[in-house]
């Protein structure tokens, strides 16, 4: 699912409905992934992971290590 964004003063505003559904506050912590091609934005909270989110991650860890090529920006 895409999302339009909104960049002001170096703040990105997210839409209220993903706000809602991630249930983020104006104060919730976020990492930033670089990726080939663009920026994954991951909350982070102390919320469980939901089912589908889950299943998301297993589809990526099964690609196995040639998947991390796919992220080569990324730092700790």
């Amino acid at each position: 699912m895409s999302q339009n964004l909104s960049i002001q003063d170096g703040k990105i505003t997210l839409p209220k409905d993903v706000v809602g559904r991630y249930r983020l506050a104006d104060d919730t912590p976020l990492r930033m992934i670089e990726t080939r091609n663009g920026i994954l934005l991951i909350p982070l909270t102390d919320e469980p992971m939901s089912p589908s989110l889950r299943a998301e991650i297993e589809e990526w860890q099964a690609l196995g290590n040639e998947s991390f090529t796919l992220f080569p920006y990324e730092s700790d």
